[in-house]
């Protein structure tokens, strides 16, 4: 595994079987897109970045962009999952865009055993102002002083 921070503020990190991008669009408001797999091995860094602006005292909105995911690992689910679960006080809801059942499925799983925090959506212009009102709510709670 490679993981490597790129010049426009990206953390890419490749495996043997596809790649992870991870950019925070605003203070805290990311974005994660899976290409090919995701196993177990990419979580770690992946909430790495979370688990530093949680400490710093923000929240974190989430959304995740599924539709190149091919597959992932049950034990990448599990332990998604239980970061989510640990974190649920710091989580704004999770947006997540699908093309496969498959992901539908896990994310039914994880609402299942954390309450309904995944929001849903199969369509990308759905997903996409989704993001953009995460962005927005951080600016204005920027603009009061307020994390």
């Amino acid at each position: 595994m490679d993981v490597r921070e790129l010049d426009d503020d990206r953390l890419l990190i490749e495996h043997e079987h596809g790649h992870v991008e991870v950019r925070e669009l605003a203070p805290a408001v990311f974005i994660t897109r899976y290409y090919g797999t995701a196993p177990v091995i990419v979580v770690d860094p992946v909430i790495s970045r979370f688990n530093d602006r949680i400490a710093a005292g923000h929240r974190i909105s989430l959304s995740i962009d599924a539709t190149d995911l091919a597959f992932f690992e049950a034990e990448f689910r599990r332990r998604l999952t239980d970061w989510m679960r640990e974190n649920k006080a710091h989580l704004d809801d999770v947006h997540l865009l699908f093309s496969s059942r498959l992901v539908m499925m896990g994310a039914a799983l994880v609402n299942a055993t954390i309450g309904p925090k995944i929001k849903s959506f199969a369509e990308r212009e759905e997903f996409d102002a989704a993001i953009q009102a995460a962005i927005a709510a951080r600016q204005a709670v920027k603009s009061t002083g307020s994390v």
